[in-house]
């Protein structure tokens, strides 16, 4: 079983433990959004005490038994999650990190932390097509499954958000919160008007947009070959030369995205891959609360 071989269960192993140090606080700002009711799901009974109040005497039990019990209840928030992973070859990207890397440890976390709230959490890897889907859960064990599959999964495939999304919202049967995690780089009007469909369809979204510091800065300096890492077409390019274009260019593409969800109040934040895991959820959760 590919579970059971000793490097993915060391992967297991290596992304719980990155998951168990992400601040736990981020989870507070996610049931704060008013799109997330809290219902009470009864847990026992136990047995009445003097100074109780009687209107929470279960009556009936009383009839059956001659003996005062009253219900105890558990808060329990209704969210349910789906993490949306883009597993294309262009996430391979990346340094130190690739960007695949950097937001797979991050979907990992929020599995780990939203579980331990007792909330549901599903899982989808795509790249042109759904790779990979789990429905969300909310058993603790459910985690293994989860941990299991971002582990054995790497970049590969062209990438098409607005294709994949559009496979993937038949099988969504309830309201979610979905958590996309991609560099999108997909022409930005495509993107924008799918996420607009799940948004009609009452799901709340989140867009994590994960970029490497280079795609920001271009800090590139001698003339070099450059190839893309879909089609494997290939550029000569002097940097130097192309900066400045380079860069309004790459600034109207983030432009897009911002103000393309802004009017359906998509949660957008951008993360670079050389920031810490637990520092950029912290920030998103400070830019959700000014925003609330």
């Amino acid at each position: 079983m590919e579970l059971l071989k000793p490097e993915v269960l060391e992967k297991i192993r290596t992304l719980n433990l990155r998951a168990k140090i992400i601040v736990k606080g981020f989870l507070t700002g996610l049931h704060e959004s008013p799109y997330h009711g809290f219902s009470l799901e009864f847990k026992q009974h136990r047995p009445y005490y003097k100074g109780d109040p009687v209107n929470k005497i279960n009556w009936k039990l009383y009839a059956r038994t001659e003996r005062f019990y009253l219900k105890k209840y558990q808060a329990e928030t209704n969210l349910s999650a789906l993490l949306l992973l883009d597993k294309s070859n262009s996430m391979g990207f990346g340094g130190k990190i690739s960007k695949f890397h950097y937001a797979r440890t991050l979907a990992a976390s929020l599995a780990y932390l939203l579980l331990r709230q007792n909330d549901s959490v599903g899982l989808v890897l795509f790249d042109s097509k759904i790779e990979a889907f789990i429905p969300a859960r909310s058993q603790m064990n459910h985690l293994k499954h989860l941990l299991g599959t971002l582990s054995k999964n790497e970049p590969s495939g062209n990438t098409s958000i607005s294709d994949a999304i559009f496979q993937l919202l038949p099988l969504i049967k309830k309201r979610s919160l979905c958590v996309l995690f991609s560099d999108l780089l997909e022409e930005p009007g495509k993107v924008i008007k799918i996420i607009n469909v799940m948004k009609a369809k009452k799901h709340e979204v989140i867009v994590f947009h994960i970029l490497d510091r280079k795609e920001l800065d271009f800090s590139f300096h001698d003339e070099s070959l450059f190839r893309d890492m879909e089609d494997s077409k290939t550029v000569i390019v002097d940097p130097k030369s192309l900066k400045f274009l380079y860069k309004n260019k790459f600034n109207e593409f983030i432009s897009s995205y911002r103000n393309g969800f802004a009017p359906k109040r998509v949660d957008y934040f951008q993360v670079i891959t050389d920031v810490p895991y637990d520092k950029a959820l912290t920030e998103y959760l400070e830019k959700r609360k000014r925003l609330s």
